[in-house]
């Protein structure tokens, strides 16, 4: 039988589920099991459980040793409530990235390592190998301070610096042992030397040296007269008070906002300390002999340059997979640093803990672990993640406590860490030692607690039992269409990155004054310009759009395809974390501002590529139109450094962010039948397009145009004919080709006097926005939308209280993958709106959500739309939100913002969803309406946004042709983490699935990938 131990000795009975209703029954079942099965101990359920079971989302582990405590804590599990025996998931278990935090000194006392010395066989080991080469190296060791706790305190470097360095060696060692590996080494002061080991930048025989040559030299200068104090206030306020004293004192330590420290001469460091306790305020001293992290140990450049001898193994730092990030830069630290200067720049620099707390999170890391026997840094690291401003949930967690007497606590945290990681190795947790081999299966035991899902769509969207107010949620789940409209929000506070290395790509040659303007204002910055784009030579990508070539519509779509359709910018992106976008009025901003339409398109279309780019962030800048170079750069310069946010526009010194709002303009008022006196309706034979004919003619419109370029198909016939009925509306169906000119003129001839009073443009060319992207499919695609708009304004007898409104995308401010083109050419339409209304033209751009209801026929294709976060909407409402008579540009969408939110997390736009209010969902009802046909997806409207997570449709695809070589059916759920195996997958199978998948989405797929025990979701990953 194979056997499982945690740290402590414990048990570990590990129950899981892909619900938190579903990890209750999964614990009541097994406990049913145990109390009625005598030879149910722990050691065998474990077994079983590990065995027959794949660790799902939701988890709680039990930490037992005998069948009564594991009877007790499978129970309380059951029901919900807490018991101390159990580590309980509080969110679904993710795949995320760990970062070890190493402290530096203050934490340091005799014996602190005596406990973990004797329950610990990995601390055993790592602090054993570090004794060894202590005595190779320098013939003594600090083990003794670490194992005796009767030995006199010493503040000696020499003997408290070493005796650190070895003690966090050996708490790195039990948490690997335990399984769970850093992605990111995190070290404050000291401890940067062994983040520094630990990462793999340095060999462990160069950390002994430094850590002990150093506080040898420290040592040896005989300093004394110095102290140091923590404060429990902000950094203004302590440099103000360090600037009103006279003695010498410093600013030496950030470790968060609010919690930093001050190193220099003892009379002044003490007179700050009691003035604030004075004033009720936290600060303490710290005894230390020299003022470390100060100027003062500028001079002591010679002495402390001797830490690094000719004996070491290595003169650089190491190249290895986990990413040391030192608070001696707050920042990674790279193999072209020179470690003479480091381990003195160690010393010298203040630290800033709060920055490298910081770039480790946006690097991923999402679980800090304290690496000490008692945790010093909680306060600081969990006070930096409050602050990233990110949604993403994070933990901070220590090792043990000084309290301790066993391995509990670090039992617990390990179970803390376990059950919230996807990836953690419970293999890890295998006691190979005590294995007896394979074990019979208990007999009886309960099968995995399933999870039902109903699939079926409750009720067509289109009927809902009341009218419900915009943007409420109804009964069902679906949303009730709303307004939204793109509002830019000045930034009064902004989170900044560390200076950066930028790459300017201006394949025009047309921006060299601008180019110029960055490199001389970049150094005022602390940032660097570099011309060479090759792999790894930059970390910011900046794109600069030329100048538009031509204001007319055709000159700004030959603009477009040129741009996006032959990039200049590199196709790897090695080394790289952030793509800027550099259009100039591009956006409208300021009130009166018009944007230029290449520009605003440009930025639509290169958003999408955020998906082509997981792991870079696609960010966009708008500089103002008509400023100088030098001011434009330096605006630039300081844009690049903003974090967090992905749009942002610069305009009179101040930085703006795009926002979604909800437009307040009331949405419901009824269609008005003098204003649809003669409606002409460009694609009118589509399916939006006869929706917007219906709407109209239910409303009293008198007559209706419809104009497609065939004229309409059969079913398109036949709908008409169902509209007429309607009332007493004529509807003319007309073939026009709008992207001839001549034809349009002809057109306009057939109006002769009679006016407009509205005209809608719903043409799309579908084929050209979803072909491959190159110069000409922009070109067509934009015939369909802007050329022809412009020929129809002119050619076209618009009533002088006219009005054109325009069918636009939510793509084009959402972007989308694959949706390049159609992004692009539906914010040309955007910026022509614009256009046309500072001309004094009443006309108005509606970028539409997702306009086809799916039934319960279809219960997958619902499946997919609603997991998106877009709902279909109702064409009722739809329209009447859309053709309100303001004129403006507006979205108008039934979503699930939130959702929504959650998928484009992964491009880090989050930030434009902030004010949108997020709306409580009511429970469900039954409904007995009848079934709604599904639409051809070509049909759905202008607008289908893939808001869906990368690989969504690789995904499905995958997922229909497992079904197909099992023979599951259409309803029945797969979990995508399970291994394919794990379902019953047998190799004739996998041979079947990598053809289906080799035909239907030309990508090869390993056979050994899938009988070796990949998901669903790994398979979906290597194809993506």
């Amino acid at each position: 039988m194979s056997s499982y131990r945690l740290p402590d000795g414990s048990v570990p009975v590990l129950l899981s589920s892909d619900t938190p209703e579903g990890l209750g029954r999964e614990a009541a079942a097994v406990a049913g099991y145990v109390d009625s099965h005598e030879t149910a101990t722990p050691d065998r359920v474990a077994d079983m459980l590990f065995r027959t079971r794949v660790a799902r989302r939701y988890r709680a582990l039990v930490m037992t040793s005998d069948r009564e405590s594991l009877l007790a804590a499978l129970r309380t599990v059951a029901g919900g409530e807490p018991h101390p025996d159990v580590v309980v998931s509080t969110r679904p278990a993710g795949r995320g990235r760990v970062a070890y935090v190493f402290p530096g000194q203050g934490s340091q006392r005799p014996g602190m390592g005596r406990m973990l010395h004797d329950h610990s066989e990995a601390y055993r080991t790592a602090v054993g190998e570090c004794d060894t080469i202590f005595h190779e190296l320098y013939g003594w060791s600090p083990l003794p301070y670490l194992l005796e706790a009767d030995m006199p305190a010493d503040d000696d470097a020499l003997t408290v610096q070493p005796a650190l360095f070895m003690q966090m060696v050996g708490v790195a060692a039990m948490w690997r042992a335990a399984g769970v590996d850093p992605a990111v080494t995190v070290g404050h002061s000291q401890g940067e030397i062994t983040a520094a080991y630990v990462s793999g930048a340095q060999t462990l025989r160069d950390a002994v040296r430094i850590v002990t040559t150093r506080a040898q030299i420290v040592d040896g200068l005989k300093l004394s007269g110095y102290s140091m104090a923590v404060l429990g206030i902000d950094r203004d306020e302590c440099e103000d008070l360090l600037a009103r004293h006279a003695g010498f004192a410093e600013l030496s330590v950030v470790n968060s906002r609010h919690i930093i420290a001050i190193s220099g001469e003892r009379p002044a460091v003490l007179d700050v300390v009691e003035s604030l306790n004075a004033a009720g305020k936290f600060a303490k001293e710290i005894r230390v002999k020299y003022p470390a992290h100060t100027s003062y140990v500028s001079g002591l450049r010679d002495e402390l340059s001797r830490t690094v001898g000719n004996d070491m193994d290595n003169d650089s730092f190491l190249s290895g997979e986990v990413d040391f990030i030192g608070a001696t830069f707050g920042d990674s630290v790279g193999t072209d640093q020179s470690i003479v200067d480091y381990w003195y720049l160690n010393l010298r620099n203040r630290v800033r803990f709060d920055r490298a707390i910081e770039v480790a999170a946006e690097r991923g890391a999402d679980t800090f672990i304290e690496i000490s026997e008692h945790p010093t840094l909680m306060l600081a690291i969990q006070e930096n993640l409050a602050g990233t401003g990110s949604a993403k949930p994070y933990q901070a967690l220590g090792t043990s406590r000084r309290s301790a007497e066993d391995l509990r606590e670090f039992t617990r945290n390990l179970a803390t860490v376990a059950v919230h990681d996807a990836d953690y190795a419970w293999e890890s947790l295998r006691d190979r030692a005590a294995d007896a081999g394979p074990a019979l299966p208990l007999l009886d035991f309960p099968h995995t607690q399933m999870n039902p899902k109903t699939l079926w769509a409750p009720y067509p969207y289109a009927a809902a039992a009341a009218p419900r107010a915009a943007g409420a949620h109804n009964a069902d789940g679906t949303v009730v269409p709303q307004r939204y409209r793109e509002e830019w929000t000045k930034l009064r506070r902004r989170k900044l990155v560390p200076p950066r290395t930028i790459a300017v790509v201006d394949h025009s040659g047309r921006c060299g004054e601008l180019v110029a303007a960055l490199g001389a204002a970049a150094p005022r910055h602390g940032a660097t310009v570099v011309t060479d784009i090759a792999a790894g030579s930059a970390d910011t990508l900046v794109v600069l759009v030329p100048p538009p070539s031509d204001a007319t519509p055709a000159g700004a779509v030959d603009d477009l395809a040129a741009f996006l359709g032959e990039p200049a910018w590199p196709a790897e992106l090695s080394g790289v974390s952030d793509i800027w976008l550099v259009t100039t009025g591009g956006e409208q901003v300021l009130d009166g501002e018009v944007p230029d339409p290449f520009h605003a398109a440009a930025q639509a279309g290169f958003r999408c590529l955020a998906a082509e780019y997981l792991g870079v962030s696609v960010r966009h800048v708008d500089l103002p139109a008509g400023a100088d170079p030098a001011a434009s750069a330096k605006a630039l310069v300081g844009a690049v450094h903003i974090a967090g946010e992905p749009e942002i526009a610069v305009r009179d010194g101040g930085v703006h962010a795009k926002r979604l709002v909800v437009d307040d303009t009331t949405a419901d008022r009824p269609l008005d039948a003098a204003a649809l006196r003669e409606v002409v309706i460009v694609g009118g034979t589509g399916k939006l397009g006869l929706d917007f004919c219906a709407r109209f003619a239910a409303a009293g419109a008198g007559r209706i145009t419809l104009i497609s370029r065939s004229g309409g198909d059969a079913a398109a016939v036949a709908r008409i004919g169902e509209i007429e009925r309607i009332g007493k509306t004529e509807i003319v169906r007309r073939g026009c080709d709008v992207g001839d000119e001549d034809a349009v003129r002809a057109l306009g001839a057939e109006f002769g006097d009679t006016p407009i009073s509205l005209l809608v443009h719903a043409a799309v060319d579908y084929a050209a926005a979803e072909a491959t992207v190159t110069p000409e499919t922009i070109r067509v695609a934009a015939q369909a939308k802007s050329i022809a708009l412009d020929r129809l304004l002119r050619h076209l007898p618009l009533a002088e209280d006219g009005r054109t409104v325009l069918c636009s995308s939510l793509s084009a401010t959402l972007g989308g993958r694959g949706h390049l083109v159609y992004s692009a050419v539906n914010r040309l339409l955007d910026a022509a709106a614009v256009r046309y209304r500072a001309q004094g033209i009443a006309c108005s751009s509606v970028q539409w959500g997702l306009w086809r209801a799916v039934g319960a026929d279809n219960a997958e294709a619902l499946a997919k739309i609603s997991g998106t976060g877009l709902q279909p909407m109702d064409a009722a409402a739809a329209v009447s939100a859309g053709f309100a008579p303001e004129s403006a540009n507006v979205a108008v969408v039934a979503a699930d913002w939130a959702r929504i939110s959650d998928l484009y997390a992964v491009f880090g736009y989050q930030p434009l969803f902030v004010e949108l209010p997020v709306q409580e969902r009511p429970d469900p009802v039954p409904s007995t309406d009848p079934v709604v046909a599904v639409p051809d997806s070509k049909d759905a409207g202008p607008a289908e946004p893939d808001v869906s997570a990368p690989g969504a449709d690789t995904a499905d695809a995958v997922r229909s042709a497992l079904r197909t070589v099992m023979g599951l059916g259409s309803t029945e759920s797969i979990d995508g983490t399970i291994p394919l195996v794990a379902l019953g997958l047998d190799s004739l199978q996998a041979l079947d699935l990598r053809k289906r998948i080799e035909s239907e989405l030309r990508r090869d797929l390993p056979v050994t990938a899938i009988l070796g025990g990949a998901s669903l979701d790994e398979v979906v990953s290597l194809l993506v």
